[in-house]
């Protein structure tokens, strides 16, 4: 995949933590007066970023994805679009039907969470709990 594809933002994990982004950015965007698209993109970044760092998640994009997420919907390539499941917004191709739109967190990948990572988080979970015992 290119690295600056919009194809990569529709991937699982990828799709998470950019619409988790975008809500953030929509949400200041709409209700904070005064804000320059720079302010908005820092800030919005930031708080994407504290959500998932205060988890103990990895963060799947960086500043220049955030920042690169953002031309692609002002260029009405990528939007958000509502899962019929839980109604969440998430990012989607913007010129394909959603109606029927079901996410990556109601639906996810049947190889989702068996990554090398995932196995080595959780054995170094089991460790810790069997050391606590």
């Amino acid at each position: 995949m290119l690295p600056f594809s919009e194809d990569w933002y529709l991937t699982w994990a990828p799709n998470i933590h950019t619409s988790m982004f975008a809500n953030v950015y929509a949400f200041l965007e709409t209700y904070s007066d005064g804000l320059d698209r720079v302010d908005l993109l820092t800030r919005a970044y930031g708080l994407y970023a504290e959500h998932f760092q205060m988890q103990g998640e990895l963060l799947q994009m960086d500043l220049t994805r955030a920042w690169t997420f953002i031309r692609f919907r002002d260029a009405g390539i990528l939007r958000l679009a509502g899962c019929t499941r839980c109604r969440g917004k998430f990012v989607a191709h913007a010129h394909e039907p959603s109606h029927s739109m079901v996410c990556g967190i109601c639906r996810p990948p049947s190889r989702a969470g068996k990554t090398k990572a995932a196995a080595k988080a959780a054995l170094e979970r089991s460790v810790a709990l069997a050391q606590a015992a």
